[in-house]
C-alpha cells in the first residue's frame, strides 16, 4: 500500500501547477510517518484535490462565471413565469408587442446585472467575457427547457397558436408534437449562440456601468458639496 500511495503522490505532484508542487513533495515526505492505510488514503485524496484545483490565475474566471450563472438562474424565474402566462394562461395566438418588449428589457437588465456582479468578484476583461457567456448559456438552456415543458405539457393550447398551425402545415409532418419538438431542437444551437453573444455584450456594459457608479459614489464622498465649503 505504501508503494502504491507513493507512486500516486508522485504522479499527482507532477500534475500540480509549479506553485503547488512543494505541497505535493511535503505530502510525499510525510508519507514515511503515516503507518495506517486510512492516513495514506487521506494524503492521496488531499493531493487529488490540490491537483484538480484550477490555477490561481484562473480562479477569478470560475468565481465570475459562477456568480453570473447564479444571477441568470435566479433572474430567469420571472421570465419562465412570463412564458407560461403568455403561452398558456393568457394565450392570444401571437405574442403581444408590450409583453415581448418587457421581457426583452428585463433580459437586458438581467445580463447587465450579471456583468456587474462578475466585475465585483474578479477584475480584468477575461473573467467578464466568461461570465457573460455563462449567463447567456444558462438563460438559453433554461429558456429552451421551459419552452419544451410548456409545449409538451400544454400541447392542446400551444397547438392552436397560429404560428404553430402555419408551420405545422408547411412541415409535412403528421404530428404536431413532433413538429414542435423538432423546431425546438433546430432552434436551440442558434439561440444559445445568440444569447451567449448578448451575455458578453450586455454583461460588459453592466460591468462598465457598475464601475462608473462606484467611481461616482467615491467622488461624491471625497469632494465636498459647495455648501460645505462656506
Amino acid at each position: 500500500m505504501g508503494g502504491m500511495a507513493r507512486r500516486l503522490l508522485d504522479m499527482l505532484t507532477a500534475l500540480m501547477p509549479p506553485g503547488r508542487r512543494a505541497f505535493g513533495q511535503a505530502m510525499i515526505a510525510e508519507l514515511d510517518y503515516v503507518l495506517s492505510r486510512r492516513g495514506r488514503a487521506r494524503l492521496v485524496l488531499g493531493a487529488v484535490r490540490v491537483a484538480l484545483l484550477p490555477p490561481p490565475e484562473l480562479a477569478g474566471y470560475g468565481r465570475a462565471a459562477g456568480r453570473a450563472a447564479l444571477v441568470a438562474a435566479v433572474g430567469w424565474i420571472p421570465l419562465g413565469i412570463g412564458q407560461y402566462l403568455d403561452n398558456v394562461a393568457f394565450a392570444a395566438g401571437q405574442d403581444g408587442n408590450v409583453a415581448v418588449l418587457t421581457m426583452n428589457a428585463y433580459l437586458i437588465v438581467m445580463l447587465m446585472t450579471a456583468g456587474a456582479v462578475a466585475r465585483r468578484v474578479a477584475g480584468g476583461t477575461g473573467p467578464r467575457i466568461v461570465a457573460g457567456l455563462a449567463a447567456g448559456l444558462v438563460i438559453a438552456v433554461l429558456g429552451m427547457a421551459t419552452f419544451a415543458v410548456i409545449d409538451n405539457a400544454f400541447l392542446s393550447v400551444v397547438s392552436h397558436q397560429q404560428s404553430n398551425i402555419d408551420g405545422f402545415r408547411a412541415s409535412g409532418l403528421t404530428s404536431m408534437r413532433a413538429y414542435i419538438n423538432r423546431s425546438l431542437e433546430a432552434t436551440a444551437p442558434g439561440l444559445a449562440l445568440f444569447v451567449a453573444a448578448l451575455g458578453v455584450i450586455f454583461g460588459a456594459l453592466g460591468a462598465v456601468a457598475d464601475r462608473a457608479i462606484v467611481i461616482s459614489r467615491a467622488r461624491r464622498r471625497v469632494i465636498p458639496h459647495p455648501d460645505q465649503l462656506r
